[in-house]
């Protein structure tokens, strides 16, 4: 409902004394809920409407005391008049006050409703004011819960960004070191054991080390899972011993996870390799396993 609309026919003195139709009073209560001006014309009509039923009262109490006092009068003179005359003079006067008091009730009656009507329309305010500050509050806590979920996400990512960064520069540092020596750095492809039961006295991988090799890279088979775009790797021997760890990693390609590993912890033994993937729910789950057993040459 537009403003203009509004002051052309007075809706707000009609909305007052419970004259608009229920689509004209939804459509005003919704424009002067966010309408300073409105509501402002509001409350003052109402305040003038409520001074005016005062006087009006004032005006009545005062007539009617003023009623009394020449009813008594005319009393005191009655008394002197014959049976008839006093009969008609008392007619008369009960006419006299009967009159008023009917229009003093009427008055009643009427500031009763209008003053039933506006308890309902503010109750009405009330309600809507009420039901707009709880939407507010609902929109509120909803963007402060999303903002943090985006804060620990952006954290996540930006923790393992900074550990791939750490890896990367780790392993362009070996790279760099084995190039300026101009040293072999070998490379060994792992097979992962797909039988539940792992026999780690028997391993599926055989790595011969070379005594001049600092370090050596590990291919790692892997079978492809999109869902999984990190992956962590424990090195332990044979007895449980962990002797390695790493975490932050990524496949080199669908099927290949490339690790590098100094060749001062692979003493002559068996070893267990675990990897696992971290999910989206961002835990750990076991992804597969690799046995192999390290000689020198």
């Amino acid at each position: 409902m537009k403003h203009s609309y509004i002051e052309e026919h007075n809706i707000a003195d009609h909305y007052l004394s419970g004259k608009l139709s229920t689509e004209e009073r939804m459509r005003f209560e919704e424009h002067f809920a966010d309408c300073t001006q409105c509501l402002d014309r509001l409350e003052m009509t109402d305040d003038l409407r409520a001074g005016l039923k005062t006087i009006a009262t004032e005006e009545a109490l005062r007539a009617r005391a003023d009623l009394c006092v020449a009813v008594g009068g005319l009393v005191v003179r009655g008394a002197r008049l014959s049976r008839a005359r006093r009969t008609a003079l008392l007619m008369g006067v009960i006419l006299a006050i009967a009159l008023p008091v009917a229009l003093l009730t009427l008055e009643w009656r009427s500031a009763r409703r209008e003053l039933a009507q506006a308890k309902q329309a503010s109750s009405e305010l009330q309600r809507k004011y009420e039901e707009r500050e709880q939407a507010a509050s609902d929109m509120t806590n909803e963007i402060q819960y999303r903002e943090r979920q985006s804060s620990a996400q952006r954290d996540m990512l930006a923790a393992q960004l900074e550990r791939e960064q750490v890896e990367s520069a780790r392993l362009a540092n070996e790279l760099k070191k084995a190039s300026g020596s101009q040293a072999e750095i070998p490379v060994f492809a792992l097979s992962f054991t797909r039988s539940d039961g792992i026999d780690s006295s028997q391993p599926v991988n055989r790595i011969t080390l070379s005594p001049s090799s600092q370090s050596i890279f590990l291919l790692l088979e892997l079978e492809p899972d999109p869902d999984l775009h990190y992956y962590r790797a424990s090195l332990s021997t044979a007895d449980g011993q962990n002797i390695w760890s790493r975490g932050g990693l990524r496949p080199s390609s669908e099927d290949t996870l490339a690790l590098s590993c100094n060749t001062n912890l692979l003493k002559p033994n068996n070893y267990l390799l675990t990897l696992e993937g971290l999910t989206t729910q961002g835990r750990y789950a076991p992804v597969a396993k690799y046995t192999f057993r390290t000689l020198t040459r």
